[in-house]
Protein backbone atom coordinates (compact mmCIF):
# COMPACT_ATOMS: atom_id res chain seq x y z
CA UNK A 1 0.00 0.00 0.00
CA UNK A 2 0.89 3.82 -0.47
CA UNK A 3 0.68 4.99 2.98
CA UNK A 4 1.50 8.81 2.79
CA UNK A 5 2.69 10.55 5.29
CA UNK A 6 2.40 14.37 5.84
CA UNK A 7 4.14 16.59 8.73
CA UNK A 8 1.86 19.76 8.88
CA UNK A 9 1.50 22.67 11.23
CA UNK A 10 -1.99 23.55 10.45
CA UNK A 11 -1.59 27.06 11.59
CA UNK A 12 -4.10 27.86 10.42
CA UNK A 13 -5.23 24.98 7.70
CA UNK A 14 -5.34 27.36 4.51
CA UNK A 15 -6.29 26.77 0.66
CA UNK A 16 -2.28 26.28 0.42
CA UNK A 17 -2.55 23.26 2.56
CA UNK A 18 -5.84 21.70 0.94
CA UNK A 19 -4.05 22.28 -2.67
CA UNK A 20 -1.43 20.56 -1.15
CA UNK A 21 -3.46 17.04 -0.21
CA UNK A 22 -5.48 17.51 -3.62
CA UNK A 23 -2.07 17.36 -5.59
CA UNK A 24 -0.92 14.84 -3.37
CA UNK A 25 -3.68 12.48 -4.48
CA UNK A 26 -4.15 13.79 -7.81
CA UNK A 27 0.15 13.08 -8.65
CA UNK A 28 0.71 10.02 -6.40
CA UNK A 29 -2.85 8.09 -5.13
CA UNK A 30 -2.34 6.96 -1.85
CA UNK A 31 -4.43 4.26 -0.44
CA UNK A 32 -4.50 6.42 3.03
CA UNK A 33 -2.93 9.76 4.31
CA UNK A 34 -1.73 10.03 7.78
CA UNK A 35 -0.52 13.75 9.21
CA UNK A 36 1.08 14.43 12.13
CA UNK A 37 0.18 17.76 13.70
CA UNK A 38 1.05 20.21 16.05
CA UNK A 39 -1.13 21.16 18.67
CA UNK A 40 -1.33 24.49 20.94
CA UNK A 41 2.34 25.68 19.61
CA UNK A 42 4.11 25.52 16.79
CA UNK A 43 8.18 24.44 15.97
CA UNK A 44 9.22 27.54 16.62
CA UNK A 45 7.41 28.50 19.60
CA UNK A 46 4.67 30.70 18.20
CA UNK A 47 1.02 30.18 19.52
CA UNK A 48 -1.16 28.15 17.29
CA UNK A 49 -3.84 30.59 15.93
CA UNK A 50 -6.23 27.44 15.52
CA UNK A 51 -6.43 24.36 18.43
CA UNK A 52 -5.55 20.83 18.20
CA UNK A 53 -9.13 19.67 18.37
CA UNK A 54 -10.58 22.65 15.40
CA UNK A 55 -6.82 21.70 13.19
CA UNK A 56 -8.48 17.96 13.66
CA UNK A 57 -11.78 18.87 11.64
CA UNK A 58 -9.96 20.88 9.32
CA UNK A 59 -7.50 17.83 8.26
CA UNK A 60 -9.90 15.39 7.91
CA UNK A 61 -12.38 17.47 5.92
CA UNK A 62 -9.58 18.29 3.81
CA UNK A 63 -9.16 14.81 2.54
CA UNK A 64 -6.70 13.36 5.52
CA UNK A 65 -7.60 9.27 6.67
CA UNK A 66 -5.45 9.67 10.25
CA UNK A 67 -4.73 12.73 11.97
CA UNK A 68 -1.75 11.80 14.91
CA UNK A 69 -0.89 14.08 17.95
CA UNK A 70 2.39 15.84 17.52
CA UNK A 71 2.89 16.35 21.20
CA UNK A 72 4.36 19.69 22.48
CA UNK A 73 7.22 18.39 24.08
CA UNK A 74 8.24 16.40 20.67
CA UNK A 75 7.22 19.15 18.29
CA UNK A 76 8.51 22.57 19.82
CA UNK A 77 11.85 21.34 19.06
CA UNK A 78 14.68 22.68 16.68
CA UNK A 79 14.08 21.03 13.18
CA UNK A 80 16.31 18.30 13.04
CA UNK A 81 14.61 17.52 16.31
CA UNK A 82 11.27 18.40 15.19
CA UNK A 83 12.49 15.99 11.58
CA UNK A 84 13.13 12.92 13.63
CA UNK A 85 10.16 13.03 15.72
CA UNK A 86 7.85 13.20 13.03
CA UNK A 87 9.32 10.44 10.56
CA UNK A 88 9.16 8.13 14.08
CA UNK A 89 5.62 8.88 15.12
CA UNK A 90 4.81 8.64 11.27
CA UNK A 91 6.88 5.51 10.55
CA UNK A 92 5.56 3.72 13.99
CA UNK A 93 2.29 3.29 12.31
CA UNK A 94 3.69 2.04 8.72
CA UNK A 95 3.76 5.17 7.13
CA UNK A 96 6.04 4.45 3.92
CA UNK A 97 5.66 7.62 1.74
CA UNK A 98 6.47 11.39 3.04
CA UNK A 99 5.44 14.12 1.22
CA UNK A 100 6.15 17.91 1.98
CA UNK A 101 5.46 21.13 0.66
CA UNK A 102 8.54 22.94 -0.53
CA UNK A 103 10.15 25.78 -2.22
CA UNK A 104 11.19 23.29 -5.30
CA UNK A 105 10.07 19.61 -6.34
CA UNK A 106 13.26 18.52 -7.06
CA UNK A 107 14.34 16.25 -4.24
CA UNK A 108 17.68 15.97 -5.99
CA UNK A 109 18.87 19.43 -4.38
CA UNK A 110 18.43 17.30 -1.00
CA UNK A 111 20.87 14.86 -1.91
CA UNK A 112 23.08 17.20 -3.53
CA UNK A 113 23.44 19.05 0.06
CA UNK A 114 23.31 15.47 2.12
CA UNK A 115 26.65 14.81 0.03
CA UNK A 116 28.41 17.96 0.91
CA UNK A 117 27.32 17.61 4.41
CA UNK A 118 28.93 14.50 4.35
CA UNK A 119 32.20 15.55 3.08
CA UNK A 120 35.47 15.78 5.37
CA UNK A 121 36.04 19.77 4.09
CA UNK A 122 32.32 20.60 5.34
CA UNK A 123 32.69 18.84 8.90
CA UNK A 124 36.18 20.44 9.47
CA UNK A 125 35.00 24.11 8.51
CA UNK A 126 31.69 23.44 10.42
CA UNK A 127 33.54 21.88 13.68
CA UNK A 128 35.60 25.98 13.38
CA UNK A 129 32.39 28.11 13.03
CA UNK A 130 30.59 26.15 15.88
CA UNK A 131 33.05 26.77 17.92
CA UNK A 132 32.58 30.39 17.83
CA UNK A 133 29.16 30.29 19.14
CA UNK A 134 26.94 30.74 15.94
CA UNK A 135 23.36 29.28 15.85
CA UNK A 136 23.01 26.40 13.24
CA UNK A 137 21.72 28.41 10.86
CA UNK A 138 24.41 30.98 10.83
CA UNK A 139 26.72 28.50 10.95
CA UNK A 140 25.50 26.47 7.78
CA UNK A 141 25.57 29.37 6.10
CA UNK A 142 28.68 30.65 7.13
CA UNK A 143 29.76 27.44 6.08
CA UNK A 144 28.61 26.78 2.45
CA UNK A 145 30.30 30.27 1.97
CA UNK A 146 33.70 29.29 3.12
CA UNK A 147 33.37 26.33 0.56
CA UNK A 148 32.12 28.62 -2.37
CA UNK A 149 28.87 26.89 -2.86
CA UNK A 150 27.10 28.38 -5.28
CA UNK A 151 24.85 31.23 -3.89
CA UNK A 152 21.47 30.56 -5.75
CA UNK A 153 21.52 26.81 -3.55
CA UNK A 154 22.78 28.24 -0.17
CA UNK A 155 19.88 30.79 -0.71
CA UNK A 156 17.72 28.06 -1.55
CA UNK A 157 18.82 25.93 1.81
CA UNK A 158 18.02 29.00 4.05
CA UNK A 159 14.18 28.72 3.01
CA UNK A 160 12.48 27.78 5.80
CA UNK A 161 10.40 24.77 3.88
CA UNK A 162 13.66 23.88 2.08
CA UNK A 163 15.47 23.67 5.64
CA UNK A 164 12.58 21.59 6.87
CA UNK A 165 12.55 19.25 3.66
CA UNK A 166 16.40 18.55 4.48
CA UNK A 167 16.13 17.36 7.82
CA UNK A 168 13.35 15.22 6.47
CA UNK A 169 15.37 13.70 3.77
CA UNK A 170 18.50 13.24 6.16
CA UNK A 171 15.88 11.63 9.27
CA UNK A 172 15.19 9.48 6.47
CA UNK A 173 18.40 8.63 4.92
CA UNK A 174 19.92 7.92 8.26
CA UNK A 175 17.61 6.42 10.77
CA UNK A 176 14.63 5.09 7.89
CA UNK A 177 16.20 4.25 4.83
CA UNK A 178 12.76 2.38 3.61
CA UNK A 179 10.24 5.72 3.35
CA UNK A 180 10.31 7.34 -0.08
CA UNK A 181 10.27 10.84 0.19
CA UNK A 182 8.76 13.77 -2.35
CA UNK A 183 8.35 16.69 -2.93
CA UNK A 184 5.52 19.10 -3.97
CA UNK A 185 6.62 22.78 -4.71
CA UNK A 186 5.14 25.28 -3.21
CA UNK A 187 2.69 28.27 -4.66
CA UNK A 188 4.25 31.24 -2.89
CA UNK A 189 7.12 32.09 -0.28
CA UNK A 190 6.48 31.06 3.44
CA UNK A 191 7.52 34.62 4.71
CA UNK A 192 5.21 36.52 2.12
CA UNK A 193 3.01 38.72 3.60
CA UNK A 194 0.62 39.74 0.52
CA UNK A 195 -3.00 39.31 0.67
CA UNK A 196 -3.61 39.20 -2.98
CA UNK A 197 -4.10 35.63 -4.32
CA UNK A 198 -6.72 32.84 -3.36
CA UNK A 199 -3.56 30.79 -2.12
CA UNK A 200 -1.51 33.23 0.23
CA UNK A 201 0.91 31.73 3.09
CA UNK A 202 0.32 30.98 7.09
CA UNK A 203 2.13 34.18 7.79
CA UNK A 204 0.03 36.23 5.82
CA UNK A 205 -3.12 35.40 7.13
CA UNK A 206 -1.73 35.49 10.78
CA UNK A 207 -0.50 39.00 9.71
CA UNK A 208 -4.19 39.51 8.76
CA UNK A 209 -5.72 38.20 11.70
CA UNK A 210 -3.15 40.53 14.12
CA UNK A 211 -3.66 43.97 11.85
CA UNK A 212 -8.05 43.16 11.76
CA UNK A 213 -7.98 42.53 7.78
CA UNK A 214 -10.15 40.08 6.27
CA UNK A 215 -8.84 36.22 6.26
CA UNK A 216 -11.89 33.64 5.85
CA UNK A 217 -11.45 33.67 2.09
CA UNK A 218 -8.24 31.86 2.45
CA UNK A 219 -9.25 29.46 4.64
CA UNK A 220 -11.37 26.20 2.87
CA UNK A 221 -13.49 25.96 5.50
CA UNK A 222 -15.44 28.16 8.39
CA UNK A 223 -12.30 27.52 11.06
CA UNK A 224 -12.57 29.66 14.57
CA UNK A 225 -9.64 31.21 14.64
CA UNK A 226 -8.08 32.70 18.43
CA UNK A 227 -7.46 36.49 19.23
CA UNK A 228 -3.77 35.91 18.91
CA UNK A 229 -3.14 39.79 20.16
CA UNK A 230 -4.82 38.77 23.18
CA UNK A 231 -2.86 35.46 23.72
CA UNK A 232 0.24 37.62 23.07
CA UNK A 233 -0.46 39.87 26.15
CA UNK A 234 -2.18 36.93 28.72
CA UNK A 235 1.53 35.02 27.33
CA UNK A 236 3.44 38.09 28.06
CA UNK A 237 2.32 39.18 31.44
CA UNK A 238 2.84 34.96 32.31
CA UNK A 239 6.51 35.18 30.56
CA UNK A 240 7.26 38.24 32.51
CA UNK A 241 6.26 37.01 35.89
CA UNK A 242 8.08 33.69 35.90
CA UNK A 243 11.73 35.67 34.61
CA UNK A 244 11.51 37.83 37.42
CA UNK A 245 10.37 35.14 40.03
CA UNK A 246 12.41 32.31 39.50
CA UNK A 247 15.86 31.29 39.59
CA UNK A 248 15.96 27.51 39.68
CA UNK A 249 15.79 26.05 36.58
CA UNK A 250 16.66 22.25 35.60
CA UNK A 251 19.86 22.03 34.19
CA UNK A 252 18.78 19.47 31.32
CA UNK A 253 16.99 22.11 29.12
CA UNK A 254 20.00 24.85 30.00
CA UNK A 255 23.18 22.68 29.00
CA UNK A 256 24.02 25.96 26.53
CA UNK A 257 23.56 28.53 29.34
CA UNK A 258 20.20 29.62 27.45
CA UNK A 259 18.22 30.13 30.89
CA UNK A 260 20.78 32.09 32.42
CA UNK A 261 21.50 34.39 29.37
CA UNK A 262 17.86 35.54 29.19
CA UNK A 263 17.34 35.70 33.37
CA UNK A 264 20.35 38.19 33.15
CA UNK A 265 19.29 39.55 30.22
CA UNK A 266 15.67 40.07 30.89
CA UNK A 267 14.03 42.85 30.79
CA UNK A 268 9.80 43.93 31.52
CA UNK A 269 8.23 44.31 27.75
CA UNK A 270 5.07 46.02 27.11
CA UNK A 271 5.42 44.23 23.85
CA UNK A 272 5.70 39.68 23.11
CA UNK A 273 7.88 40.67 19.92
CA UNK A 274 9.61 42.72 21.39
CA UNK A 275 10.47 41.23 24.25
CA UNK A 276 12.12 38.38 21.87
CA UNK A 277 13.91 41.32 19.78
CA UNK A 278 15.41 42.37 22.88
CA UNK A 279 17.11 38.85 23.94
CA UNK A 280 17.77 37.28 20.71
CA UNK A 281 21.22 37.55 18.70
CA UNK A 282 23.90 35.43 16.98
CA UNK A 283 24.00 32.54 18.94
CA UNK A 284 20.38 32.33 20.12
CA UNK A 285 17.86 32.65 17.43
CA UNK A 286 14.30 33.81 18.34
CA UNK A 287 12.67 30.58 17.83
CA UNK A 288 15.08 29.58 20.24
CA UNK A 289 14.24 31.95 22.90
CA UNK A 290 10.71 31.33 22.44
CA UNK A 291 10.75 27.51 23.17
CA UNK A 292 12.83 28.18 25.77
CA UNK A 293 10.81 30.81 27.50
CA UNK A 294 7.54 28.28 26.82
CA UNK A 295 10.18 25.21 29.07
CA UNK A 296 10.86 27.86 31.78
CA UNK A 297 7.07 28.64 31.78
CA UNK A 298 5.54 24.80 31.58
CA UNK A 299 8.34 23.70 34.46
CA UNK A 300 9.57 20.95 32.05
CA UNK A 301 12.69 19.32 33.54
CA UNK A 302 13.51 16.32 30.63
CA UNK A 303 13.96 16.60 27.11
CA UNK A 304 12.10 14.07 24.83
CA UNK A 305 13.41 12.39 21.36
CA UNK A 306 12.41 10.15 18.94
CA UNK A 307 9.48 8.31 20.56
CA UNK A 308 7.23 6.51 19.08
CA UNK A 309 4.20 8.17 20.35
CA UNK A 310 0.93 7.05 18.98
CA UNK A 311 -1.88 9.13 19.64
CA UNK A 312 -4.89 8.93 17.60
CA UNK A 313 -6.56 13.22 17.43
CA UNK A 314 -9.22 12.10 14.55
CA UNK A 315 -10.06 9.04 12.05
CA UNK A 316 -12.31 8.36 9.10
CA UNK A 317 -13.75 4.95 7.92
CA UNK A 318 -10.89 4.29 5.61
CA UNK A 319 -8.41 5.22 8.59
CA UNK A 320 -9.97 2.87 10.72
CA UNK A 321 -9.83 0.09 8.24
CA UNK A 322 -6.07 0.71 7.91
CA UNK A 323 -6.09 0.62 11.83
CA UNK A 324 -7.83 -2.48 12.48
CA UNK A 325 -5.85 -4.20 9.83
CA UNK A 326 -2.35 -3.54 11.51
CA UNK A 327 -0.30 -5.68 13.52
CA UNK A 328 -0.98 -6.38 17.00
CA UNK A 329 2.55 -5.51 17.63
CA UNK A 330 1.97 -2.09 16.36
CA UNK A 331 -1.98 -1.57 17.45
CA UNK A 332 -0.67 -1.92 20.79
CA UNK A 333 1.20 1.17 21.16
CA UNK A 334 -1.86 3.58 19.67
CA UNK A 335 -3.90 5.10 21.60
CA UNK A 336 -7.29 6.90 21.56
CA UNK A 337 -8.05 8.08 24.80
CA UNK A 338 -5.82 9.85 27.59
CA UNK A 339 -7.37 6.79 30.12
CA UNK A 340 -5.45 3.91 28.16
CA UNK A 341 -2.00 5.64 29.38
CA UNK A 342 -0.76 4.57 33.00
CA UNK A 343 1.99 6.23 34.70
CA UNK A 344 4.46 3.24 33.80
CA UNK A 345 3.93 3.46 29.79
CA UNK A 346 6.75 5.60 27.98
CA UNK A 347 4.89 7.99 26.69
CA UNK A 348 3.11 9.27 29.96
CA UNK A 349 5.41 11.97 30.59
CA UNK A 350 5.02 13.29 27.13
CA UNK A 351 0.97 13.71 27.40
CA UNK A 352 1.42 14.63 30.99
CA UNK A 353 3.01 18.12 29.70
CA UNK A 354 0.89 17.58 26.78
CA UNK A 355 -2.21 18.47 28.81
CA UNK A 356 -0.32 20.76 30.93
CA UNK A 357 -0.03 22.60 27.94
CA UNK A 358 -3.52 22.55 26.77
CA UNK A 359 -4.17 24.40 29.80
CA UNK A 360 -1.77 27.00 29.40
CA UNK A 361 -3.58 27.33 25.82
CA UNK A 362 -7.12 27.16 27.42
CA UNK A 363 -5.81 29.96 29.53
CA UNK A 364 -4.14 31.79 27.24
CA UNK A 365 -7.41 32.00 24.78
CA UNK A 366 -9.70 31.43 27.72
CA UNK A 367 -11.37 28.53 25.98
CA UNK A 368 -12.04 25.84 29.05
CA UNK A 369 -13.75 23.27 26.79
CA UNK A 370 -10.49 22.29 25.43
CA UNK A 371 -9.11 21.01 28.54
CA UNK A 372 -12.27 19.01 28.90
CA UNK A 373 -11.84 17.73 25.13
CA UNK A 374 -8.61 16.09 26.10
CA UNK A 375 -10.70 13.12 27.87
CA UNK A 376 -12.72 12.47 25.18
CA UNK A 377 -12.41 10.56 21.78
CA UNK A 378 -10.99 10.85 18.84
CA UNK A 379 -13.17 12.68 16.50
CA UNK A 380 -15.02 10.43 13.74
CA UNK A 381 -15.62 11.77 10.32
CA UNK A 382 -17.60 9.00 8.52
CA UNK A 383 -17.26 8.62 4.57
Amino acid sequence: MNIVGIIIETNPFHNGHQYFINEIKRIYKPDLIIAVTSTSFTMRGEISVLNKFDKTHALLNGGVDIVLEFPFILSTQSSDYFAENAITILNSIGVNHLICGCETNDITVLEEFYNIENSEPFNAIFKSNIENHYSYKQTYEKTFNELKIDQNLIELFNKPNFTLAYQYFKTIKNNFNHIKMSLIQRTNSYDCEDLNSSIVSAKAIRYALKTKQSYTEYLPFNESLIDLNTAEEALLKLVNYVCLTKTNFNQLINTEGIINYIINNFNIQNDFNNLITSLSNKRYSKSRIKRTLLYMLLDIDSFYHKYEYIRLLGINKLGLNYINSLDKSIKKNIFASVKEINSDDLCYNILEIEIRVTKLYSLLTNDENLVIKEYQLPIRKDL
